[in-house]
C-alpha cells in the first residue's frame, strides 16, 4: 500500500516526452559539509593545509558556470549540512543551523537532500529548517508518520529540472537507517521507507517524462553500489554519508556513483553528455578547493557573510583553554589517542569506573598548538549530555570482544575506553582475549560497574553497548563542557597507555 501512494504523490511530472539528443550537462556537488564554512586542514594533501569553504567554493562554482554557459548547470549537496562548528548554535531565519541558508543561498544550490545529521537539534528543528531554506530538500523515503506524504516543510519526494535543453528528473534518498543515528523519540514521529522500494518507485514515475535520472544520495558509497544493482533505471547517483573521495567515478551496471568526501574541501564535477534516455560520455573530476587555484575574484558579499559570523564565532568559541604538543588523531574502527583523552576526561570528570566514548563522535583531530573552545567543539559539535549507569562485567566483557572484531575487520565503529583495559593474542587467525582489567584489578564478571558515556550511547544501546544500560542518571553537563574542564586542567596530550594491547 506504501508504494502505491509513493507512486500517487510527489510533484506532478509533466507530461511532455523526452526531448531528442546528444545533450551536455555538468553537475557541480558537495556533501557532508557539517557546517564547515571556513577552510579546514586537508589530511590527504601535504603538510595538512588548509583548504575549501564557502568563499572559496563560491569561487569555484561560479568560474565553472561561466566556462560551461549558463543554464548548462545543476548544483546540488548530499545532505549533512548541520552540526560540526558553532555557527549552527546560531538561531537564524527561524532555526538553530539557519545561518547556513545565506551561504548556500549566495552559491546558488538548486536541491539538497536531508541527511541523518540534519535531526541533531530536534525533527522540530529541522522542520523549521527546511521551511525557511532557499534550496528545495529532496527525499523519497522520509515521509510523515503513517503516510507516504513528506515529512518536511517544502520537501519534495522528487523534482525535475528543465536544464541544459533536457528534463533531469532527481531523486532524494536518506539513509533507512535512522532508527540507530537519532532521537528515538523523534524517529517514532515519522515513516521511513526502505531505499531501493523508494527510489524504484521515484524512477518508474519520473522515467517516461525525464532524459536523465539523478539520485542525490544519503545512504554511503557501499550503499550506493547496491541502491545502483537493485534499482533499475538511475543514470547517475550522487553520494554521501561515508565522507568518502571519490577522484574518480563508479560504475555498476549502467550507474555512474560520485562522492566528494567532506567539510567543504572539495567540489566533484561531472561533466556528461545524455541521448535517448542515458548517459553516452562521463568525466569526472574531484578539484580540491585550493586557495592558489582560483582563477575568479572572491565575491564581496560571501566574503563579508562569512567574517561577520567568523566574528560572532570567535567571540564565544574563541577562548584558548590549553595547549596541545602534538598531534591527537582520531579514528573510528580502532582505538586513537583522541579517543582515549576525552574518555579518560569523562571518566576523570565523573569519577566513574569506566568511561566510553564512540568512534563516530570524534568529528576532528586536535592539532598541535593552543587549543581553544571552538577546537574542542570542533571534535564533539554535538554536545551529548554526559550520563552515568550501570553495566555488569559480562556486559564490558562483550564490549571488549566488539572492539576486537572492530579492530580486527574494520566494519564497525570503535568504543574508545578508560579504566577498562584488555590484553588478546591471535590463535588460528582469530583475537582471543587473555586477560581483562578495570582500573588495573581482574575484571569480576558477575560485579556491576558504574560506567560514564554520552547519552547517545545510552539511547543507542543495542547498537553500542550490546547490553542495556540500568539506573542511567544525567550528570547536567555534555560531552563538550567535559573536555573544555578537562582541557583547562592540564594539556592536551595523548595519555598513552594502550587500552587494548596484543601479546604473543
Amino acid at each position: 500500500m506504501l508504494l502505491l501512494l509513493l507512486l500517487a504523490c510527489g510533484p506532478k511530472t509533466p507530461a511532455a516526452p523526452p526531448t531528442s539528443g546528444p545533450h551536455a550537462l555538468t553537475v557541480l556537488h558537495t556533501n557532508d559539509i557539517h557546517a564547515h564554512f571556513e577552510p579546514e586542514p586537508a589530511e590527504w594533501l601535504d603538510g595538512r593545509p588548509a583548504i575549501g569553504g564557502f568563499v572559496r567554493l563560491e569561487q569555484e562554482v561560479r568560474a565553472v558556470r561561466a566556462a560551461r554557459g549558463a543554464g548548462q548547470t545543476l548544483t546540488v549537496d548530499g545532505g549533512d549540512q548541520l552540526t560540526g562548528t558553532p555557527i549552527t548554535e546560531i538561531e537564524e531565519a527561524g532555526s538553530f543551523g539557519g545561518a547556513m541558508h545565506a551561504l548556500f543561498d549566495r552559491v546558488g544550490y538548486d536541491a539538497w537532500v536531508v541527511g541523518n545529521h540534519e535531526f541533531d537539534k530536534g525533527l522540530d528543528n529541522l522542520s523549521r529548517y527546511t521551511q525557511n531554506h532557499p534550496m528545495l530538500p529532496l527525499s523519497c523515503n522520509l515521509l510523515a508518520l503513517g503516510s507516504a506524504k513528506p515529512l518536511l516543510p517544502q520537501q519534495q519526494l522528487s523534482h525535475v529540472y528543465a536544464v541544459a535543453g533536457m528534463r533531469v528528473g532527481v531523486i532524494g534518498v536518506t539513509t533507512d537507517k535512522l532508527a540507530g543515528l537519532m532521537n528515538k523519540r523523534d524517529f517514532a514521529r515519522m515513516t521511513l521507507a526502505p531505499e531501493s522500494a523508494a527510489v524504484q518507485a521515484e524512477v518508474n514515475r519520473l522515467d517516461p517524462a525525464t532524459d536523465l535520472i539523478v539520485v542525490l544520495s544519503h545512504i554511503g558509497v557501499e550503499s550506493d553500489k547496491r541502491l545502483a544493482s537493485d534499482v533499475q533505471g538511475i543514470d547517475l547517483i550522487v553520494g554521501a554519508h561515508s565522507h568518502t573521495r571519490l577522484t574518480s567515478a563508479l560504475r555498476v551496471g549502467d550507474t555512474w556513483i560520485v562522492q566528494a568526501g567532506s567539510y567543504n574541501r572539495s567540489l566533484g564535477i561531472i561533466d556528461l553528455v545524455a541521448d535517448e534516455d542515458h548517459i553516452t560520455e562521463l568525466r569526472y573530476e574531484l578539484r580540491d578547493l585550493l586557495p592558489a587555484t582560483a582563477t575568479v575574484a572572491p565575491d564581496p558579499e560571501m566574503q563579508e557573510t562569512v567574517a561577520t559570523y567568523k566574528k560572532s564565532i570567535d567571540r564565544v568559541y574563541g577562548e584558548t583553554v590549553s595547549n596541545a604538543p602534538a598531534l591527537l588523531g582520531r579514528s573510528y574502527n580502532h582505538e586513537s589517542a583522541l579517543g582515549r583523552w576525552i574518555s579518560d576526561a569523562l571518566r576523570d570528570r565523573t569519577g566513574a569506573d569506566v568511561a566510553f566514548y564512540n568512534g563516530g563522535g570524534l568529528r576532528a583531530d586536535i592539532p598541535p598548538g593552543p587549543v581553544t573552545r571552538l577546537t574542542l567543539f570542533q571534535c564533539f559539535p554535538f554536545q551529548n549530555a554526559v550520563v552515568t549507569f550501570q553495566l555488569s562485567g559480562q556486559a564490558l566483557l562483550d564490549i571488549v570482544l566488539r572492539n576486537l572484531a572492530a579492530d580486527a575487520d574494520e566494519k564497525r565503529g570503535f568504543l574508545s575506553t578508560s579504566g577498562l583495559t584488555w590484553t588478546w593474542r591471535t590463535i588460528a587467525g582469530a583475537p582471543e582475549i587473555v586477560a581483562v582489567r578495570v582500573n588495573g584489578a581482574p575484571l569480576d564478571l558477575a560485579k556491576d560497574y558504574t560506567v560514564a558515556a554520552s547519552s547517545y550511547l545510552t539511547e543507542q544501546w543495542q547498537k553500542h553497548l550490546g547490553a542495556e544500560p540500568r539506573k542511567v542518571e544525567a550528570a547536567g553537563y555534555n560531552d563538550f563542557d567535559a573536555a573544555v574542564e578537562y582541557a583547562r586542567s592540564r594539556p592536551v596530550v595523548d595519555p598513552g597507555d594502550l587500552r587494548g594491547v596484543e601479546v604473543k
